[in-house]
């Protein structure tokens, strides 16, 4: 049985963001991803690093890489919004348990799953209905739906399982939470004591005018909006009692790129922005790839 758990973060992601609140935030969030899923994605990425690229870049920055892309029902690509491939340095054993934080369309539920092997189990978690649907579709074109089990409820929400999973992924999703506190926690909850996570994630790096992050923030605009700058985002994974954390990859986002991202899921469903304020972020959005390991002497509390 799990113990009640109690929100890490109080009212903290109010103040922070007084433009917008976090059931503002959340519901934008959900709002617009669900009606992504349902009309089946798009076929052009918002988030070009999902293919496109030689394998060695691929390799190199963490990337999906052709053998992966091949496994890959196409409608997992096209529902797609990802700016790495955790599966790629997660290091998954045949047998055991891997959590999807943020599963969206399923892409690394598919990879994942050919990882585990039929003795391992993948666990998708999303907020968005839609999404949930279309990952179990998306598992059930790959034939692995019996790897596979769904649960609907916010990556941030204190009623995730303790101790059940040995890894952790989750692929662009974390910045689009208001408390990231809060995911971390939950993250470290669901894992075995000498879990590990493997994240890729936007952040920030320089100095960005703190009227433009402001701005970013207020309309919430694709991956951008939640965007924190990179060292405070480790430092949060490290306060929450993460160790060994290593950074595997680094990816700064061509122009094109960032316009994409800032755009996801696509401009069809995201509000529009000043692209002249995005200008002023240009070479400070970065993909970031990491590990980190939840220390063999520490359960949830």
């Amino acid at each position: 049985m799990n113990k009640v758990k109690k929100p890490c973060c109080g009212g903290e992601p109010e103040e922070m963001f007084p433009k917008k609140t976090v059931t503002e935030i959340k519901k934008e969030v959900k709002i617009r991803y669900d009606k992504f899923a349902k009309e089946g994605g798009l076929a052009e990425g918002c988030c070009p690093l999902v293919g496109g690229r030689t394998e060695s870049f691929a390799l190199e920055h963490g990337l999906y890489s052709q053998e992966d892309l091949a496994l890959i029902p196409r409608l997992a690509i096209r529902l797609s919004r990802g700016c790495g491939n955790p599966t790629g340095f997660a290091n998954i054993q045949p047998g055991e348990i891997v959590a999807d934080f943020g599963c969206g369309g399923g892409i690394d539920l598919v990879l994942a799953a050919h990882k585990v092997g039929p003795t391992g189990k993948v666990i998708g978690i999303d907020f968005a209905p839609q999404m949930i649907e279309r990952a179990k579709q998306v598992m059930e074109e790959a034939d692995l739906s019996d790897r596979a089990e769904f649960i609907l409820l916010d990556i941030e929400n204190p009623e995730v399982p303790d101790n059940i999973a040995d890894v952790v992924i989750s692929n662009c999703v974390i910045n689009l939470c208001p408390c990231k506190p809060c995911v971390y926690k939950q993250a470290f909850d669901i894992l075995k004591p000498g879990g590990r996570l493997a994240i890729s994630d936007i952040v920030t790096i320089g100095d960005v005018s703190p009227k433009v992050r402001e701005y970013f923030r207020s309309i919430w605009a694709g991956c951008t909006g939640g965007a924190i700058p990179e060292d405070e985002y480790l430092k949060i994974v490290q306060d929450v009692g993460f160790d060994q954390l290593r950074v595997v990859a680094r990816h700064v986002l061509s122009p094109k790129e960032l316009e994409e991202m800032a755009s996801c899921p696509g401009k069809k469903f995201s509000p529009p922005f000043s692209k002249e304020k995005l200008a002023q972020m240009e070479g400070k959005i970065v993909s970031t790839k990491f590990v980190a390991f939840k220390p063999k002497n520490k359960f949830s509390l």
